[in-house]
């Protein structure tokens, strides 16, 4: 016989153990309540400061569909737009890790968020009971937010991998949901990693590829030069509508929109207080990085920009390479946006994800027989909305990106923290000014989520259903709206 961890009740913000209980570890058989997601965290394995960093900079490092945002958006608009992000969500970055050094058990996005309304509310002078009332319904609200977020970010590196096999095997005559269906199979093993810190032996792979990806990004746009050695050219700015400029703040927002998953990454560090170190390493790269590809990227295709870069390029040995390399980096990413998310749900049902055989959960099943049955469904409905996405007209990857980030990358990555930063960090002694950029912030984090959703929505409304039996890619110049289109066939004419 061996103990078991003790059940418990949450009463408010705190855990209260009922009774210590036996475990049978022979037969497996629990003779009362699972543990709480409380004690399950208290044991985790904590990753190190290099992991989280490199986590965060690869879920951040979407540098390619930047060119179709700024297309979107307009080369004014866009470095406005980007300038605010960059300034805004670093600082936002910080504020989360300094909650989380004044309230450790601020564990989860949720908890933070729902702890910062009712300090918020109290330092109004609302009652405790108001407070609590509150902090019970916006946890929820963010709970529900976060979920519909990185459920749909997972979708969006669900479609990148399908997009790059079929391109990679144009021989291959398979419909686009097929390809989907063989993408989810491939990621099946990838999303059974029970944490974050089972990641530490492999995230520098696909951060690797990504540097790779964008080697030949630039090898492409130097090689080719479309805006002088083409006709008939780029165009800059003829393809913006409101639509479209509305929906690059959510492609703004999620190119900056990991902060949903930082309370969960600050909970899994070894050592916390480096969270600074985390934030300066992952900005001061990504950001400059993020400028120099939005404007060679928009320089050299303009209005003909695609979600999928890779279609702007000539299909050669570079381009199938770069598809191969971020192939890796988004089934990756399918690991590091779920995995959140999974473990939330599993530790709400008190199943330890530490550990895989010799007890059994609730279910009657052992916990590594419940993970492989949950993870693998919570897959498959992922798998069926990207099936569903791929059938549309439009650029699906700004699409869906711009959906994902103004779903809740807004909220979380801008106004939530100006919330939470007001709760947790503001005294009587704060300044006019620190009062100022924070209400501004908050603000404007709402304008970019409405404006966001309205300019997203609208642009996949607007999208037709088309079939995909097989899939087919267009590359460049084959398509006549291609900058070096005329000087393809000028060229085929003069041979």
């Amino acid at each position: 016989m061996s103990e078991e961890l003790a059940p418990a009740i949450e009463i408010g913000d705190d855990t209260v153990p009922l009774v210590r209980l036996e475990f049978d570890v022979d037969d497996g058989l629990s003779h009362g309540s699972p543990p709480t997601r409380d004690e399950i965290t208290a044991h985790l394995p904590r990753a190190t400061s290099l992991t989280i960093a490199l986590n965060t900079w690869l879920y951040m490092a979407t540098p390619m569909s930047m060119p179709a945002t700024v297309k979107d958006a307009g080369a004014r608009y866009a470095a406005v737009f980007f300038t605010y992000s960059a300034v805004s969500t670093y600082w936002t970055g910080r504020v989360i890790g300094d909650a989380y050094a004044v309230d450790p058990a601020s564990s989860t996005y949720a908890r933070m968020a729902s702890r910062a309304t009712a300090r918020a509310l109290n330092k109004q002078g609302y009652s405790d009971s108001t407070c609590e009332k509150w902090r019970r319904k916006v946890e929820l609200i963010t709970l529900i937010v976060q979920f519909s977020t990185y459920y749909l970010d997972a979708c969006v590196q669900i479609v990148y991998v399908t997009q790059y096999l079929g391109q990679m095997f144009p021989n291959v005559k398979l419909c686009a949901w097929t390809w989907a269906l063989m993408v989810g199979f491939l990621v099946f093993p990838v999303v059974q990693m029970p944490t974050l810190h089972d990641s530490g032996g492999v995230v520098g792979l696909p951060v690797t590829c990504a540097c790779a990806a964008l080697v030949v990004l630039f090898v492409e746009i130097a090689m080719t030069r479309p805006w002088a050695e083409c006709l008939p050219g780029p165009t800059y700015g003829k393809v913006i509508t409101a639509s479209t400029r509305f929906s690059s703040l959510g492609n703004f927002a999620y190119a900056f929109g990991g902060h949903g998953l930082f309370p969960e990454e600050l909970r899994e560090m070894k050592d916390p207080s480096e969270w600074p170190k985390v934030m300066n390493w992952v900005y001061f790269t990504m950001v400059p990085l993020y400028v120099v590809v939005m404007y060679w990227g928009y320089r050299a295709y303009g209005d003909f920009a695609k979600g999928n870069i890779n279609l702007n390029f000539r299909r050669n040995f570079g381009n199938v390479f770069s598809m191969l390399m971020q192939s890796v980096q988004s089934y990756y990413g399918v690991f590091f946006t779920n995995i959140a998310l999974m473990m939330h749900v599993e530790t709400s049902l008190g199943v330890d994800p530490t550990t895989s055989w010799g007890i059994k959960t609730r279910f009657g099943v052992p916990p590594a027989i419940f993970r492989l049955i949950f993870r693998t469904s919570f897959l498959a409905t992922q798998v069926i909305l990207a099936a569903l996405f791929l059938a549309a007209s439009g650029d699906v990857i700004i699409n869906l990106q711009g959906l994902a980030g103004a779903v809740g990358m807004t909220a979380m990555t801008f106004f939530m923290p100006s919330l939470i930063h007001y709760a947790f960090n503001m005294h009587e002694n704060s300044t006019r000014l620190e009062y100022a950029w924070v209400f501004c912030n908050f603000f404007v984090g709402v304008l970019f989520m409405i404006s966001g959703l309205y300019g997203t929505v609208s642009d996949i409304l607007a999208d037709q259903i088309v079939k995909q039996c097989p899939a087919t890619y267009v590359y460049s110049p084959y398509d006549p709206r291609d900058p070096c289109y005329v000087s393809l066939h000028r060229n085929s004419t003069n041979s």
